[in-house]
Formats: C-alpha cells, structure tokens, sequence
C-alpha cells in the first residue's frame, strides 16, 4: 500500500487499469474453461446415453410378439413352415388363424441356437397336425428352444414337453 501511494497517478491508473484487464483474462479464462467442462458434461451424457441404448438392445431378450400391434392382413402359406414366420404375420395369427377364426397358437422352435434332440421337430410337427385349425409350427431365431406364443402369452420350454404344450394350446 505504501508503494501504492508513491506511485504517480499516472502510475497508479495505469497499474489498475492492468489490473482489470487482468481480471478480466482470468474472468474469460474461467469461462471459457466453464463452457468446455459443459460441453464435455453434455458430450458424456448424450455418449452414455446412446451407449446405454446400444447395450440395451443387444442385451435384450429376442422374443416372438405376443400383441397385435402393427400386423398385417395376410396368413402364411400353411400350418407347418420350414422358414421363419415373420413377425408381422405372427402378430395376425395372434388375432385370428387364417384371417378367420379363432385366435391362433405360435409354436416356434430354434435348433440353430440350441441343442435339439433328433426328433423333436417330428414331435411337433406330429402335434401340431392334431390342431389343424388354429396352430402354427415354425422355426426362428429367438432366445428359446421352443416357445410357444398366443395372444397376450408366451412360454419358453427347454425341451419337448406334450402335456406343456397342449396346456397352452387348451
């Protein structure tokens, strides 16, 4: 303080006018570094965000629909396919077997996947002409050996089980 007041005030004004710039610098400073640290907070979230969706789906569970939300008025060609079912035709099948009728019943089987026994899909396919009306027999490649699907329902089976199936066929 005291070699404040043997300064000129000349001196004086120009040492606090250096010190406001200064001030100044260092208030832009901080804000500058205020907005990167903002940028990259948003650049985390958004990273994380989009990282979570991607995990998300791939972690996910991929099962047949068991709604009829976005079908499509067409039926498959037959009861018992050897290809895939697509979705949107499934999601009919739930509302009405061959476009008439009664609900139909899904059943679906992933040999690709899981270890199958070598007359499981004879077994099935013999079931599943017992119900010529309503069920279908279909491979796929959902999370599930078999799984059988109805409007609102679905269950997994690890293995041919007749008396499962026929519950939730009735």
């Amino acid at each position: 303080m005291a070699e404040l007041k043997q300064r000129t005030k000349r001196e004086r004004r120009q040492l606090k006018k250096q010190r406001q710039i200064e001030e100044r610098k260092r208030a832009q400073r901080r804000q500058r570094v205020k907005k990167i640290v903002n940028i990259i907070i948003f650049i985390l979230v958004i990273g994380g965000g989009i990282f979570a969706l991607v995990w998300f789906s791939l972690t996910a569970s991929k099962l047949p629909p068991t709604t009829m939300e976005g079908h499509i008025e067409q039926s498959p060609p037959r009861h018992i396919l050897n290809q895939p079912m697509p979705e949107v035709i499934q999601k009919h099948m739930l509302e009405h077997a061959d476009g008439r009728g009664r609900p139909g019943v899904i059943i679906q089987y992933n040999c690709d996947t899981f270890e199958c026994e070598p007359d499981n899909l004879k077994k099935l396919t013999d079931l599943v002409k017992q119900y010529p009306d309503n069920v279908y027999l279909a491979p796929n490649n959902y999370d599930g050996k078999i799984i059988l699907t109805k409007l609102g329902k679905r269950k997994i089976l690890n293995e041919f089980d007749e008396e499962a199936i026929r519950n939730f066929i009735e």
